[in-house]
């Protein structure tokens, strides 16, 4: 998949500044061990830094692994707004 620098290049849709007004917000993450993660910055190769954050439900995984994971742009903009 092309990181969303070049898609924007491409396109012009500014899928790079949509996902630079949600760091620091948390979404839905099908990669997490909780189901959620938070957002906590956007590097330029194509990858963002992304911390896993406890589940909003009781049956939920309330213990997120720590540290911070490296995961795709175009997959984080994917779990925020799609």
């Amino acid at each position: 998949m092309i990181n969303l620098k070049d898609q924007d290049a491409i396109d012009g849709k500014g899928k790079m500044a949509q996902l630079e007004a949600v760091i620091g917000k948390t979404y839905s993450d099908n990669f997490s061990s909780t189901g959620r993660s938070r957002l906590m910055f956007i590097q330029d190769n194509g990858t963002c830094g992304v911390m896993e954050v406890a589940s909003e439900y009781k049956s939920g995984n309330h213990n997120p692994k720590k540290g911070i994971q490296a995961r795709a742009d175009w997959l984080v903009w994917n779990g925020f707004f799609y």
